[in-house]
């Protein structure tokens, strides 16, 4: 009798650790999701055009053994939401969000997507833009004027990073960034591609 019960409750505990794993869509699933999500702003970034996919959110996870549905817990999504993974990234589908701007929610930053409208890969848009200033005694100065943080320098390349507020709408302010006439360029760091070690 007791090692019936035994079985049973390791079955059951199985049974809800699969639950926590995510199952992805088939290659046909995701082009019938792809083509059912809204779409919003556009950008180009080194010839590629992307445009903003309100519905789609992507976070990261603590590990990579760490489950993705686990990982969307806290923001009361859960596994069958999940549309794809990018390494630690978990993309999955939410409530259309106005804007592309990246939220802390708790302990959780939540990040926007966009699709590439040529290859139909999805990307994360991280909160950092580079800019490419046409001076870079400018650079403090563009800083300041659109509430930058300034993450890394690379005046031998004449490159910024810059990480953008929370709240501010990333393609929005990359529009503005490329009207100012002391920068060259301006992109968000979008990640399409990750490599996973084997």
């Amino acid at each position: 009798m007791n090692a019936h019960i035994l079985s049973l409750c390791l079955a059951l505990w199985a049974s809800l650790g699969l639950a926590q794993e995510a199952v992805m869509p088939t290659r046909a699933e995701r082009a019938a999701i792809v083509e059912t999500l809204q779409r919003g702003k556009q950008i180009t970034v080194r010839n590629e055009r992307y445009e903003l996919l309100p519905e789609v959110l992507a976070v990261e996870r603590k590990s990579r053994e760490e489950p993705p549905g686990e990982t969307l817990a806290p923001l009361g999504a859960g596994a069958a939401q999940i549309i794809e993974t990018k390494g630690k990234l978990v993309l999955f589908r939410s409530v259309p969000k106005e804007g592309a701007y990246v939220e802390q929610i708790g302990r959780t930053t939540v990040y926007p997507a966009v699709l590439n409208s040529r290859s139909r890969a999805f990307g994360v848009l991280t909160g950092t833009v580079v800019v490419k200033p046409a001076n870079m005694a400018d650079a403090a100065g563009i800083a300041n004027r659109y509430g930058l943080a300034s993450v890394k320098e690379y005046p031998h390349l004449g490159t910024v990073l810059y990480r953008v507020k929370a709240n501010v709408d990333i393609v929005d302010l990359v529009a503005v960034l490329r009207a100012d006439p002391r920068i060259e360029s301006a992109y968000p760091e979008i990640i399409e591609h990750v490599r996973v070690p084997k």
